[in-house]
């Protein structure tokens, strides 16, 4: 006779019982605190607490010792019990250490390949200015995962999002309750706050599948709160103005899911740093474009190429160029399976690649085997970062290296690395 396997559910309830009491001993690269080779976020190096213990990671349930560095939380979601929203990670560590603990990271990546490498210059996006977010929408209430769990945490508020976002919370909840809506027990819901209203896409939605009388109530929920644009897995239930980004002083009309940098703050003093690396450049290439948030602030005044994977971004790119008579020729491929090759770059006096959380590691070889004159990498991930520029350290300089912290109390952090090659 078959052995039965414990179903999941009853794994999981038997690991909540295995319980212990430890100091923390020092703190990851993440912020977690480390101790017996166990992460446990929310933990300062020092205290002492009591966790559940799951493999290599923990889950405080009691502080039975603060640290003297710890600070209280801005956040009334932030914190115990377990660790609360899921969507900041740092809050108790204060806004100094956080920085702080952000710039190591980064320099430790760098220094792999570029033993003296400094930050030369911090950027920082305020509070309340952060312009996309991706809720998960129950019918209980709406808000973000609690850390490593599906169990949505409910937002009353929120100090990273700005207010026109953190003011659909509520309806968003009350619509997932509308039996009208025929909306799914739970759902993402991806909110972009553009120049001309809240794009929101739904995720989990099949639009196929929603009776008529449905569309009309997503098409008045739209109305009702002003929203741009409202879709559903792809499919636009209701459009009520075009959602506009103005990118180098051209107008772009957002495609769904397209990427934008999560606050104008950090995507202005991005491209700040791309442009000033562009002085004397002539032919530049953007490598991984998007919808052209450097490719057209480079294009005033400079033929530039462009390349993505995504065709919507590259489709409303070229339209945007035609219109601002911009000189953009916008390439749809795949730069994760197609690289460009040395061969394909060499016609370039400047190449700029932002890549997703993955990197471009044959994307970079390919720049330094070209011999490009300036390379300026743009990264959301110091290892990925790290591991490409690898590639340029035997004949290029690195120049200048900015980091760029528009991700509010959560580890994550966008770089600028400028190198040079050496004559």
């Amino acid at each position: 006779m078959r052995t039965r396997r414990p179903s999941k559910k009853r794994k999981n309830k038997r690991e909540r019982k295995e319980e212990a009491t430890v100091t923390v001993e020092t703190a990851t690269s993440s912020g977690d605190g480390w101790s017996a080779d166990m992460a446990i976020p929310f933990a300062l190096p020092g205290e002492e607490v009591r966790v559940v213990v799951r493999g290599k990671r923990a889950d405080v349930l009691a502080r039975l010792s603060e640290s003297t560095a710890r600070h209280s939380p801005v956040c009334q979601h932030f914190g115990l019990p377990g660790d609360g929203c899921g969507g900041c990670t740092l809050q108790h560590w204060g806004e100094e250490a956080a920085l702080t603990l952000k710039a190591e990271k980064l320099l430790a990546a760098l220094r792999q390949s570029y033993p003296y490498a400094e930050i030369n210059c911090y950027y920082r996006s305020p509070p309340k200015s952060r312009r996309r977010a991706k809720f998960a929408v129950t019918p209980q209430g709406v808000g973000f995962h609690r850390l490593s769990s599906r169990e949505v945490v409910h937002l009353r508020t929120c100090d990273v999002l700005q207010e026109t976002i953190v003011d659909l919370i509520k309806p968003l909840a009350a619509l997932a309750r509308d039996k009208h809506a025929e909306l799914p027990p739970s759902f993402d819901a991806q909110a972009t706050l553009t120049e001309t209203g809240i794009d929101l896409a739904f995720h989990g939605v099949d639009e196929a599948q929603l009776s008529f009388a449905a569309r009309e109530r997503l098409a008045a929920f739209a109305e009702e709160h002003d929203l741009a644009r409202l879709s559903a897995d792809g499919v636009t239930a209701a459009e009520r103005r075009v959602p506009l980004v103005t990118l180098g002083g051209v107008s772009v009309a957002l495609p769904a899911g397209a990427f934008l940098q999560a606050t104008k703050d950090g995507e202005v003093a991005l491209t700040k740093e791309v442009l000033d690396a562009a002085v004397g450049a002539e032919r530049p290439v953007d490598l991984y474009c998007g919808i052209g948030t450097f490719a057209l602030p480079l294009s005033d005044g400079r033929d530039v190429v462009a390349v993505e994977g995504y065709g919507p971004a590259i489709d409303v790119l070229q339209t945007a160029a035609k219109a601002a008579d911009r000189n953009v020729a916008a390439l749809k491929r795949d730069l994760v399976a197609r690289p460009l090759q040395a061969s394909e770059l060499q016609e370039f006096d400047m190449a700029v690649f932002d890549p997703p959380r993955a990197g471009a590691f044959e994307q970079a070889r390919a720049l330094s085997a070209a011999r490009v004159p300036t390379i300026v990498a743009v990264s959301c991930n110091p290892a990925t970062l790290g591991r490409d520029v690898s590639m340029f350290a035997a004949d290029y300089d690195l120049t200048r290296l900015v980091m760029v912290d528009q991700f509010g109390w959560s580890s994550h952090i966008e770089a600028v690395a400028v190198f040079h090659r050496r004559t």
